[in-house]
C-alpha cells in the first residue's frame, strides 16, 4: 500500500503540468460527450469553445484539492496491477535519472493511464456543474 501510493505521488510530481493538461482536455472530451448526448441542438461553435474553455478553467480550479485524489485512484490502480515488490523496484527505477525520464515520457505518453485515472476523478467531480458551464458559456454568443 504504501508502495503503491509513493509510485502514484512520484508520476504525478514528475510532470504534474503536463498530467493537469492532458486531464483538463479528457474531461473536457468527456463533456462535450454529454453535451452531444443532453443537448444535441446545442452546434454553435462560438458555445462549443466558451464551453471547453470553462471545463478547462474548472479542471485548473479544482485541480489542487482533487489531487489527493488523482492519486488515491492511481495508488488503487497500482496495487491492482502490480506486487508491492514490483512497486518498489519500479519506485527504485523512477528514483533513477533513466527512471525520471520514463517517468515523464509516462506521463505524456499516449498511452492514456494516468490521464484515464485523472480524467475520471475530475469529470464525477465536475459532472454536476456541467448544465451551469454551459448556461455560462451560451451567454457570450447570445450577447
Amino acid at each position: 500500500m504504501i508502495e503503491a501510493d509513493a509510485l502514484a505521488d512520484e508520476l504525478i510530481a514528475l510532470n504534474e503540468s503536463e498530467l493537469r493538461h492532458r486531464t483538463g482536455f479528457a474531461v473536457s472530451r468527456e463533456a462535450t460527450g454529454w453535451l452531444r448526448t443532453a443537448h444535441p441542438e446545442i452546434s454553435d461553435p462560438t458555445v462549443l469553445r466558451q464551453f471547453h474553455l470553462a471545463i478547462l478553467a474548472r479542471v485548473d480550479a479544482v485541480w489542487p484539492e482533487e489531487r489527493s485524489n488523482v492519486r488515491v485512484t492511481l495508488a488503487n490502480l497500482y496495487r491492482q496491477l502490480m506486487l508491492a515488490t514490483d512497486l518498489a523496484a519500479t519506485r527504485a527505477f523512477i528514483a533513477s535519472p533513466a527512471g525520471q525520464s520514463f517517468g515523464r515520457m509516462l506521463v505524456g505518453a499516449d498511452i492514456h493511464l494516468l490521464d484515464d485515472a485523472a480524467s475520471g476523478v475530475l469529470y464525477r467531480r465536475l459532472f454536476p456543474e456541467l448544465p451551469e458551464l454551459l448556461a455560462a458559456a451560451q451567454k457570450p454568443a447570445a450577447e
